[in-house]
């Protein structure tokens, strides 16, 4: 069945999934008209569009979101002109769901893609055909679509090539195969073999980099040394060491590796920087947005573990930056969710949407400064949270909740669960993100055929 058809088909049903409030509040695009018309004033027709997504990049460890080192000095600069949100949160802890978030729109209980398929593919690690996704809304419109990448996650067995004309992995030679540029030089020659010749692109691009092992190219490698006393090299296998026990670590352990990983970052934005001044290379900048994501962050034992898998802010506050030609820059402070980036995108290149997606256009946001008042919803497993507009953060929904109160604790120090005069206002809490769930799961069941 087209898809374009099962969307018609599936509207009469969606209207009784679960808790219809939860589903109707995800799915209405409020986006005025005059908004889009205030940020469309400078673009063609149907501009460009660069995605730029990073794996495991961590908000708080730029230069950009507040990191005193100088992480991220050409995209601070670059910023200047574009639209930083500073407290956007992605869909989940991991990279298959969060990427199939950012592809669909959806909540993991709605697109449900919630396993790795690398070792044992599986229908859990397969985005279904069944779903629409923000490169066929593009592909549909006449653009080109490419994706090219680094992860081993969106690929073409995977069902992440959807509405991609061509998606090209980028074999690599260094550091867990992730060299950023290997990656530039990839997005590079497809640029300058498919851009400016008058038919509009959208090209996904998937950076590694600062993902483990934290092992940068010099001189980023050692950029952040301060004469910690830690021989930590940086390895996948010394930090798994960790995580289970196996070998113990010291403060100056925690503070060499997050010194690697800034390294890391600090390389990334010198890759980044290259592929985005191809742009101006190729005289197209000014009719091309270009967005900046990440998927997720990364933990260095602030509460316990390490990598990524869990909600606390280290592991879901990601960049999000979206400079659109002819818009002036602005920094906005509510909370939004990373796949609002999806309608957004389709809004300023008059692409439709899809009737059911959870997430919502930002268009409003970038005008106004305002995000309104709906909370941010997220999920990893069987653990669930959701972060309202004043600061109050809840997690573990369905075990042991935990309750923060982000505006006076960022750092998640303080768990609020067991106070009692907090106690209405977690069951109250519970109770949203259940019914969000409830929704998500129902509409999960209605998408697919």
């Amino acid at each position: 069945m087209q898809k374009t058809l099962m969307i018609a088909l599936l509207m009469p049903l969606l209207g009784g999934c679960g808790n219809k409030d939860s589903v109707d509040s995800g799915s209405q695009d409020t986006t005025s008209s005059g908004a889009l018309e205030q940020l469309r004033s400078a673009l063609p027709e149907s501009p460009n569009v660069l995605l730029v997504l990073t794996d495991t990049l961590r908000a708080n460890r730029m230069s950009l979101y507040g990191n005193e080192r100088e992480t991220t000095p050409w995209l601070t600069e670059w910023s200047k002109d574009a639209i930083v949100f500073e407290n956007a949160y992605s869909a989940n802890a991991w990279t298959p769901p969060s990427v199939s978030a950012l592809f669909t729109g959806l909540y993991t209980s709605a697109h449900r893609v919630t396993a790795l398929g690398l070792n044992a593919p599986s229908e859990e690690a397969v985005l279904g055909d069944y779903h629409t996704t923000l490169a066929e809304l593009f592909q549909n419109q006449g653009y080109q679509t490419a994706a090219i990448v680094k992860s081993p996650v969106p690929r073409e067995e995977y069902g992440y090539g959807q509405g991609f004309d061509s998606l090209l992995p980028v074999v690599g030679t260094q550091a867990h195969d992730t060299s950023g540029a290997e990656l530039v030089s990839a997005a590079r020659e497809w640029l300058l073999e498919n851009a400016g010749g008058g038919e509009p692109f959208f090209l996904y691009t998937h950076f590694m980099e600062p993902h483990a092992p934290y092992i940068a190219p010099e001189p980023y490698f050692e950029m952040y040394d301060e004469g910690y006393n830690s021989t930590v090299t940086g390895s996948y296998s010394e930090v798994l060491d960790f995580r289970n026990g196996v070998e113990p670590f010291t403060e100056d352990d925690v503070k060499r590796l997050l010194a690697l990983y800034d390294g890391e970052i600090a390389y990334w934005d010198t890759q980044v920087q290259v592929l985005v001044e191809t742009l101006d290379e190729l005289g197209i900048q000014d009719e091309t947005i270009v967005a900046f994501v990440g998927d997720h962050g990364e933990q260095f034992n602030e509460h316990g573990d390490w990598f990524h898998g869990a909600l606390y802010e280290e592991n879901i506050h990601v960049p999000l930056v979206v400079k659109i030609p002819g818009v002036e820059g602005r920094r906005i402070e509510g909370p939004v969710q990373m796949i609002d980036l999806t309608p957004t995108l389709a809004g300023l290149c008059q692409l439709g949407s899809v009737p059911y997606w959870h997430a919502k256009s930002l268009a409003n946001a970038m005008v106004s400064g305002s995000v309104g008042s709906a909370p941010v919803y997220f999920e990893f497993g069987d653990d669930l949270g959701m972060l309202r507009q004043d600061g109050m953060k809840v997690t573990g929904v369905k075990g042991k909740p935990r309750l923060f109160d982000l505006s006076v604790d960022p750092l998640e120090q303080n768990d609020l669960a067991e106070v009692p005069e907090y106690a209405t206002l977690l069951e109250e809490m519970k109770e949203e993100v259940l019914s969000i769930l409830t929704a998500s799961k129902a509409l999960g069941n209605e998408i697919k055929p």
